[in-house]
Order: structure tokens, then C-alpha cells, then sequence
């Protein structure tokens, strides 16, 4: 509760900082040198498709659904998933580059972060997301197998996409932030890389000899999953009701090219090196529903699907994981208000 009242105190006070600094000549030179910047981007699009808002700020007030899911088989054996997860938050956005956090009240570690920015062809997104409510089985050889409970164990998610547009007649900034106009339906191929980190650690600060919970096991115990990924795919927005209406849905398939899982148990490392190319299915998929009025309102229903899967990954005649899963999936219900 305490990290969620920093974020809207934090959050809170930029605009006002900003407000209270538009008579300085350097916040003054700053704006034009981007309006110029701006100008100058959106010259290369299509105006009958594409249209800017005169605000540069857009605060956000969101609920998110979320959830988590992990599984691998091979030396140990994991099943772990968070179920549902219930999470309030806002986010301030400033042209385009904003900061979110939401957090589940009365909870700890339970929390997401996002920093990102879409531009008008380019964009990225980086999330950090925090649960304390794994539940499920873990099992590594020579070790009975443990039933987690929530607040046994800790997930950290951490994730990077970067992506490109090819079409001049598509907003990608519409359809995520609507911190653009898309005025006519128009779709685009779209190239993608992602970074992706899925860590899974002991609740406890202590390494202890006797292994008698999950806990004390888990705290002897992590396991770390990397991978980095790209692809190409479609997005498409549909637009209805005289610019009102947006509906947007984008799928990227992904080709992983790094792929390593690091265990530790008592202080001992040991790496797995997926093998290139063996990649039962991964990618991102996300679809939106937006609706504005006026100028500075805004409500929309989106959703992001995260999807890695491995299979078989080592030589025959060696140890490794036969098959690796992951996802994590989230629905957010936004209100937003420009100024």
C-alpha cells in the first residue's frame, strides 16, 4: 500500500512540476525543439490516416487481471502458476514515453512496472512484474517432491519488446496508448525482438541444511529461464463510429535464438543451452477495444499474450529439459484524461 501511494504522489507531481515550469525559457525551448521533432515525424505519414492530440500529457487510471504460468520437465520437475491476480494502478505518459505501476493492495510483492514508448513507426515496452502468489509442485532429483503454497516462493517477470511498423497508415501509438489518432482502418507487417526473463526464487533471506518445507528448500534453491526472441507478424486497427471506435488485434510469431535455463541448489550452478530452432510455439499476441469523446477522454479494454514453449533441447544421451513453458496474459480496463 505504502509502494502505491509513493507512485501516485510520484506520478501525481510531474504534471503540476511541469505546469509550474511552463514560463521557463528552457521548458519553453524544450517543448518547441519537440514539437519540431514531432513536426517533423508525423510529415512522414499519411495525415488522412494518422493525426496527432494537442496535449502532451495523458494520465491513466487501470485495473489489471493477470496471471502467471510456468513448467518445465527434465533434471526437476515444475508447475508452478499464480492463478488470477487482481491489481490497481496508474500511469502518467508524456509524447508518447510514459511510466506505469499498479499493485495488488495488502499484498506483498505484488506489483507491475512498465516504462515504454510508441512512436510513430518505432516502440518498445519494458515491464517488471513481481508475485508473491505461486502455487503448485517443484521436485529436482534426489529431492522429494514439495507442494508450494502461496507465499512459499517469489516470481520475478521482466520483459523487453521492441517493434516496427512498415506502414505510414498504421499507429501502433493509437492502438496501445492512444497517444494517436488513427482516423481509417489500416493494417502493417510488424518485426519484433523480445528479451525475456522468468526467475523464480526462495522466500527467505538464509541459506538452511535441512530442507523440511518448500520454503527452506526453495531457499537453497532458484531457477532462471533467458531468452531472447524475434519475429515478424500483422496488426491491424479497425476503426468505427467517425474516429470514436478503435479496435485493434496484432499477432507475432517469434523465432528464439538464445534460449538458457540456470539452475541453483545449495549454491551450486548449473546452465541448459536450448538448442536453436527447437521452439514448439512462441510469440505475442494483443487485442484492444478503445472508445473516445472529445479530446481528452478515453476508456479501453486490451489484452497481451506472452507465449514461450520448448521442446526437446539437448543431444540424446544428455541430461536437459524435455519441454519448457511459460506465459503470462493480462487484461487492463483504462480511463484515460489528456492535458
Amino acid at each position: 500500500m505504502k509502494r502505491f501511494l509513493f507512485a501516485v504522489l510520484l506520478l501525481g507531481f510531474l504534471p503540476f512540476s511541469a505546469s509550474a515550469q511552463r514560463e521557463d525559457s528552457f521548458w519553453k525551448d524544450f517543448n518547441d525543439f519537440l514539437d519540431l521533432r514531432a513536426d517533423e515525424a508525423y510529415a512522414k505519414l499519411d495525415s488522412n490516416y494518422i493525426g496527432r492530440y494537442s496535449y502532451h500529457w495523458d494520465a491513466r487510471l487501470f485495473l489489471n487481471t493477470s496471471g502467471l504460468h510456468l513448467v518445465t520437465e527434465g533434471p526437476g520437475y515444475v508447475r508452478l502458476s499464480t492463478g488470477m491476480s487482481n491489481r490497481v494502478g496508474l500511469g502518467l505518459n508524456f509524447r508518447g514515453v510514459g511510466l506505469s505501476y499498479s499493485v495488488a493492495l495488502g499484498k506483498a510483492m505484488n506489483f507491475d512496472f512498465g516504462f515504454l514508448s510508441y512512436g510513430t513507426r518505432f516502440g518498445f515496452e519494458y515491464t517488471l512484474k513481481a508475485s508473491s502468489e505461486l502455487s503448485g509442485e517443484v521436485s529436482w532429483p534426489g529431492q522429494p517432491q514439495n507442494q508450494a503454497d502461496n507465499g512459499d516462493l517469489t516470481l520475478l517477470a521482466s520483459n523487453l519488446n521492441l517493434f516496427y511498423n512498415f506502414n505510414p497508415r498504421f499507429s501502433y501509438a493509437a492502438a496501445m496508448k492512444q497517444s494517436a489518432i488513427q482516423r481509417r482502418s489500416a493494417g502493417s507487417v510488424i518485426v519484433a525482438a523480445s528479451w525475456t526473463i522468468w526467475d523464480v526464487l526462495g522466500a527467505g533471506p538464509d541459506i538452511l541444511s535441512e530442507q523440511t518445507s518448500v520454503q527452506t528448500f526453495l531457499e537453497v534453491t532458484n531457477l532462471m529461464h533467458n531468452r531472447f526472441s524475434v519475429g515478424a507478424g500483422y496488426g491491424y486497427n479497425l476503426v468505427l463510429g467517425q474516429e470514436h471506435w478503435l479496435l485493434h488485434a496484432s499477432v507475432i510469431p517469434m523465432w528464439t535464438f538464445y534460449d538458457v535455463t540456470n539452475r541453483r541448489i545449495q549454491g551450486v550452478s548449473t546452465k541448459y543451452k536450448h538448442a536453436m530452432g527447437r521452439i514448439a510455439a512462441t510469440g505475442t499476441a494483443r487485442a484492444g477495444i478503445y472508445y473516445r469523446w472529445g479530446t481528452r477522454w478515453s476508456v479501453g479494454l486490451s489484452s497481451i499474450v506472452n507465449q514461450m514453449a520448448s521442446s526437446t533441447s539437448f543431444r540424446r544421451g544428455k541430461d536437459g529439459y524435455k519441454r519448457l513453458g511459460a506465459q503470462d496474459w493480462q487484461a487492463r480496463l483504462s480511463l484515460g484524461f489528456r492535458f
